[in-house]
């Protein structure tokens, strides 16, 4: 489940974010992933007082998104990093780590990128997600996010021209199992259509949808 959302941070917060981003002190990104051998790019620390601006920033626009509480079911959120990727930097093909060392451990269902800076401010750079044999890329407006699941390869390209900025975070759900959460999407769905009497047919496919794959969750073989 690949989620886009567009305009997570609105024009104001978009504009506090990019009078904060030349006061980040950037340092080596393999600080928190000492052995890594596919991870070049900059960092910002955690307790640098402009990432922690920012951080706060994203945290509260992705929070107050419907779709992502939707999407998500988010119980906790990691502290978002701002990183920064200069020509010939990238981030190889890697899966994010299953748990966090927080207190207690956060475990990593969701992941997600908060793009920062316009696409055509760099050339490369992009996001793309390994999907069974498909390679899916993305490189959005600044604002606008990605959301999608931490058990999957992923890589950030080359960036050959400019600088890549972007805010990244993680999410552990209340729902762990991906397939139960896309149940819980259908069922949103369907329930706002027949609130509103909106589209008939598709009420009825998301209807068929929940009812075989609840029957295939629970049918015993």
């Amino acid at each position: 489940m690949i989620r886009v959302l567009p305009n997570v941070l609105s024009a104001a917060e978009l504009q506090a974010v990019r009078e904060l981003l030349p006061q980040v002190r950037f340092g080596d990104g393999r600080i928190t992933n000492p052995d890594s051998s596919v991870k070049q790019n900059l960092q910002a620390p955690q307790e640098d007082p402009a990432n922690a601006r920012i951080a706060q920033i994203a945290r509260d626009a992705l929070m107050r998104y419907p779709e992502l509480r939707v999407f998500a079911q988010p119980r906790t959120m990691a502290r978002t990093t701002v990183v920064r990727y200069e020509p010939g930097m990238n981030y190889g093909w890697h899966v994010d780590e299953a748990l966090f060392p927080s207190t207690p451990p956060m475990r990593s269902d969701l992941s997600c990128t908060v793009f920062l800076n316009e696409p055509g401010d760099y050339d490369g750079g992009e996001l793309t997600i390994q999907l069974g044999a498909q390679e899916l890329s993305y490189k959005l407006e600044p604002g606008s996010a990605i959301l999608y699941p931490s058990t999957t390869i992923h890589r950030v390209t080359p960036v050959t021209r400019g600088v890549r900025l972007a805010a990244i975070t993680w999410l552990q759900s209340w729902v762990a199992d991906s397939g139960q959460r896309e149940l819980l999407v259908q069922l949103e769905e369907a329930r706002a259509l027949a609130a509103s009497g909106g589209d008939r047919q598709r009420l009825q496919v998301l209807l068929e949808s929940l009812r075989t794959n609840l029957f295939r969750m629970w049918a015993d073989t």
